[in-house]
């Protein structure tokens, strides 16, 4: 074959088209295994051809286990290749050096669930994990396995040809050879990239399905607008971007924005997204590791999420949404790092033997069949670009509708109630100078959100897990008890426990202090308010209320709400009006949240923390 006189690709080797460039790259070098983030070999220093790249990795998912996280691991290793050679090709030069191959499967994909029990599997995640609190989404992927009839080199190299010329949109496409195993991926979405102390990420929830057979602009727009005004989607992609900035806020300190949302289009799909921009001053290997893995794949809050994927899935993910890391320099000689999800990927042995596993994003509102549908089309795609290529390439059928009015507008209504703070570059006010605040970290690293959003304020803030605090030893100002999963009825849980000493020591001590959502439903417990379980779960809910007089838009994670019965001397209480649910408790002492004021979608978050800030600080 052609490509043998210029690659060698039965030696380790990468191949990477990203979206943005019209160019490939090819990627040659000896194949390393390591068990730690740390052990990837890193260069430093300027090279005279400018962008010089050192290593690209696969890394598994049980990786988590860096970020003690709970994971089945079934031993994986991170899987990387230490460039030797690095070939800059045109995508037309490449597809003429790859093979075109028949490519047929033995027998049918099997899959580890048929569609009924990935169904059951949907509906009891709905009810017994979002409906008692665990969290606002997941991501349980079906897993199918399939043989390459005749398998050979040739026919992992028609395959990724095949998503060349067949599959469009995707953040990256791309081979991975380390020697022993073949991955192949055209996957939608950016995980992390960092350049220059730039970081971006790019969390895509909400999937259109386009229909197979021609259909009229006037259809497709009826359709799409009907899935752009979805509230579903929308609180689908809201709760991933929200659960990314807790990432950004780790780790960007220096600030941030968020654009979008976007489209992006894909052959047989059409996902929203929004771009997340920040400055840090972080290791890129440390900013690898805290945003190990996106919502999207995982759920939210992610720490959770993967208790109730180890309680759901009963094997390893094995290299299935987690990353693939390009790690170089730029021409200045500062690392860059860019590093895709993978999904959309397959795993393929030199035996022929394939792995693919596809997954849907579950949330409070999601209908069995239709996440089903999901993976159906998620995984016809992958298998059409694999066995049945189309013979004339996919068309763009958004290139007719994005000078569209009606569909900008839809667009841009999305971000008419969300929060102000993040959308921009988050300015330093120094409206609380010498004040220092404690956050109890209860397993939600939305307490990362309200930290950032504080310390913009100009507070001193240090964020303490709450099995690892105690209050005799803290000479803060002011305690913000934080949001985390689990049933705040349960006393059981160590955390709950935990927790409502805190609050009764607090209130005991006189101590100002700040309790939100679990925090907020602890209080309650505390004053003696009844705590009931909401009839539907508001996890990722923006809702209006009135906040002691002034109508805010404020967004909701709640399973568990304090429920008003009685008054309390001395205790201001904003409520819901026709179910007496509990939005926010006042007194002179502290005030309680259930809702998330460094959400997204809390318009107006920044000043309703300032003020309670303000309203808790001794004069």
């Amino acid at each position: 074959m052609s490509y043998h006189k210029e690659f060698n690709f039965e030696a380790p080797f990468a191949i990477i088209k990203k979206r943005i460039d019209e160019h490939a790259l090819i990627l040659e070098g000896d194949a390393l295994k390591f068990d730690l983030l740390s052990d990837i070999p890193r260069k430093q220093g300027m090279d005279p051809k400018g962008e010089i790249f050192d290593t690209i990795s696969m890394i598994p998912f049980c990786q988590l286990k860096e970020r003690k996280f709970k994971v089945h691991d079934a031993g994986e290793k991170i899987l990387s290749i230490q460039v030797r050679k690095h070939t800059k090709i045109a995508t037309e030069n490449l597809l003429q050096l790859l093979p075109q191959e028949q490519i047929s499967f033995e027998k049918e994909i099997a899959y580890n669930y048929s569609c009924e029990e990935y169904e059951d599997i949907i509906r009891s995640i709905v009810e017994k994990e979002i409906g008692n609190g665990e969290g606002a989404n997941f991501v349980i992927p079906r897993k199918g396995e399939a043989t390459i009839s005749n398998m050979s080199l040739e026919k992992v190299l028609g395959i990724y040809k095949n998503l060349l010329e067949n599959e469009m949109g995707s953040y990256w496409k791309f081979v991975f050879f380390n020697g022993e195993k073949y991955f192949i991926g055209a996957t939608p979405e950016r995980h992390i990239t960092v350049q220059g102390g730039q970081v971006k990420m790019n969390p895509i929830s909400g999937t259109f399905r386009k229909k197979t057979n021609d259909i009229s602009r006037i259809e497709f727009k009826k359709d799409f607008l009907e899935f752009l005004t979805n509230q579903k989607e929308i609180n689908e992609l809201f709760m991933v971007v929200d659960e990314e900035l807790k990432m950004m806020a780790r780790f960007c300190e220096q600030g941030g924005m968020i654009v979008g949302p976007l489209l992006k289009e894909m052959s047989k799909l059409i996902h929203t997204e929004y771009l997340l921009v920040g400055k840090s001053t972080h290791d890129i290997i440390k900013l690898l590791r805290d945003s190990m893995y996106a919502a999207t794949v995982t759920g939210s809050p992610v720490e959770n999420a993967c208790n109730i994927i180890h309680k759901y899935e009963n094997e390893s993910r094995s290299y299935y949404a987690s990353a693939i890391a390009l790690i170089g320099r730029d021409a200045k000689g500062n690392d860059v790092l860019d590093s895709p999800i993978t999904i959309r990927t397959v795993e393929i042995d030199p035996d022929g033997s394939l792995l693919l596993r596809v997954g849907a994003t579950l949330v409070r509102d999601s209908t069995p069949s239709e996440e089903v549908k999901e993976t159906v089309a998620k995984i016809g795609g992958m298998q059409e670009n694999i066995e049945n290529p189309p013979q004339t390439p996919p068309r763009s059928v958004l290139s007719h509708f994005m000078g569209d009015d009606e569909v900008q507008i839809v667009l841009q209504q999305r971000n008419q109630y969300l929060s102000k703070f993040w959308f921009f570059n988050q300015e330093d006010y120094q409206i609380f100078s010498n004040y220092k605040i404690t956050i109890i970290d209860n397993e939600d690293d939305f307490c990362l959100m309200m930290q950032h959003m504080i310390n913009r304020m100009g507070a001193t803030t240090q964020v303490i897990r709450f099995s690892s605090y105690n209050l005799n030893n803290d000479d803060s100002d002011l305690v913000i008890i934080g949001p985390g999963p689990g049933n705040p009825n349960d006393f059981a849980n160590p955390k709950m426990k935990i927790n409502l000493d805190l609050t009764q020591q607090l209130l005991q001590n006189k101590s100002p202090f700040l309790s939100v959502c679990l925090g907020q439903q602890i209080l309650c417990k505390a004053l003696g308010i009844e705590v009931i379980k909401k009839a539907q779960p508001f996890q990722g809910t923006q809702e209006k209320i009135d906040y002691f007089g002034q109508l805010e838009r404020v967004g909701f994670y709640n399973t568990f709400v304090g429920k008003y019965h009685q008054t309390l001397e001395g205790v201001e209480i904003s409520m819901d009006p026709d179910n007496q649910e509990i939005h926010a408790l006042r007194a002179k002492q502290f005030i309680g949240l259930q809702f998330h004021a460094e959400s997204i979608l809390t318009q107006n978050g920044y000043d309703i923390l300032k003020d309670a800030l303000q309203w808790l600080k001794p004069h």
